[in-house]
């Protein structure tokens, strides 16, 4: 991820953790948010599902939690979900708009640039 998006990241998470337990997971420390999560927490943690980029796994035992985490970044709390495997709730966020690719100029250069 990039440095910009984590200070904006960790800047949106302090606000929410103002209001609600939330707290931040590595990839590499799923089994601890989904723990932290069985236990209550709502975990955020990156996700490996989607191709969209900066997109984040939101899951907690507690729907209401969720439910709330939702009214507060503006989601429907229809993207919430039942976990197939486990005992928590979940959804996928995506707090970034996608980064801006460079449009490629159609057809072949100029030969004589203006």
């Amino acid at each position: 991820m990039g440095h910009d998006y984590q200070s904006q990241l960790t800047q949106l998470l302090e606000t929410l953790q103002k209001k609600l337990p939330i707290k931040f997971f590595r990839l590499s420390d799923i089994p601890e948010a989904v723990n932290w999560a069985e236990r209550g927490g709502i975990a955020v943690h990156e996700n490996f599902h989607t191709k969209r980029r900066y997109s984040f796994h939101v899951i907690s035992a507690q729907k209401e939690k969720l439910e709330e985490f939702c009214s507060l970044v503006k989601l429907p709390p229809s993207n919430i979900k039942a976990s197939e495997f486990y005992r928590f709730w979940h959804l996928t966020w995506s707090p970034f708009p996608p980064p801006v690719k460079k449009k490629r100029p159609r057809g072949r250069p100029r030969k004589n640039p203006l």
